[in-house]
């Protein structure tokens, strides 16, 4: 079985990073300032690029499912916080 590449192992230099995150943003010309994004799919990035495409859980609701990625999240990366 192959698994997704997580965002470790894919080197994006920081235009792919910025086209592919305008791509998740609303369309429009918002001059100086940065297109709006929805919270769900800003959260859902954040989960893939943290998580990794293959993570996936059982629950059935979103409010549910966010509850899963923000702990999933902090969970992982508490001992990254705690260096500072």
């Amino acid at each position: 079985m192959h698994k997704a590449k997580h965002y470790k192992n894919k080197k994006e230099t920081d235009k792919e990073i910025k086209e592919r995150i305008l791509k998740l943003a609303e369309s429009g010309d918002y001059g100086i300032f940065p297109p709006p994004m929805d919270a769900q799919v800003a959260l859902n990035e954040l989960c893939r690029f943290f998580l990794g495409d293959d993570w996936y859980t059982i629950t059935m609701s979103n409010k549910q499912v966010n509850t899963e990625i923000v702990y999933e999240i902090e969970s992982k990366y508490k001992k990254v916080n705690r260096k500072r």
